[in-house]
């Protein structure tokens, strides 16, 4: 989700280069980046080591390209 979110602000960036679309772009990228850090203090509070797991075995931003999943842990 959130790297498609930021895909999507750097097409606007090629497609309208306007000094609104460079000046919103990095405030963006950090409200986003703040907004997944919260959401993951919130999963770790609400699921514990279920998600602590979980994020170990999943990357936060950018996903494997691989297609060979990490086990999971009995």
């Amino acid at each position: 989700q959130y790297i498609g979110f930021v895909l999507v602000m750097v097409g606007f960036l090629f497609q309208w280069p306007t000094i609104l679309t460079l000046a919103m772009f990095p405030v963006l990228l950090w409200m986003y980046v703040h907004l997944a850090r919260q959401e993951e203090r919130e999963a770790r509070a609400q699921f514990g080591d279920a998600y602590v797991d979980y994020a170990r075995r999943v990357p936060a931003f950018i996903p494997h390209l691989t297609g060979q999943a990490k086990p999971i842990s009995p």
